[in-house]
């Protein structure tokens, strides 16, 4: 059975930064994002931050927009490369936002 191209799960390149509950903002690179969830690369840990502000410098096609969601951390992971690969959940995201993802993950399913 083919699996739903708006539910697939692709690779990304995006970056942006994400803001703790202490109000610290950390780089970012997006490595993989579907409509639900997203996976990036970080230098440190989220020790005692369990939802983030998630900011996302997005383009598909020639158009850019600045992604904000909030999202819930599933997963905290040290990489080989002495950094933090975090898996979120999206919990509050605007429409047009998740549109503009939906668009970029079925062009590249």
């Amino acid at each position: 059975m083919a699996k739903n191209p708006s539910q697939a799960y692709v690779r990304c390149f995006w970056t942006g930064r994400m803001q703790l509950l202490n109000g610290k903002y950390l780089p970012l690179h997006c490595t993989h994002i579907s409509n639900k969830q997203v996976e990036v690369e970080i230098p440190q840990a989220l020790i005692g931050s369990p939802k983030i502000m998630l900011e996302l410098d997005a383009i598909h096609e020639g158009e850019s927009r600045h992604i904000k969601a909030i999202c819930a951390m599933d997963l905290d992971v040290l990489n080989e490369h002495d950094k933090h690969y975090i898996k979120l959940h999206f919990e509050n995201i605007k429409q047009e936002d998740s549109d503009f993802i939906e668009k970029f993950v079925k062009a590249h399913a």
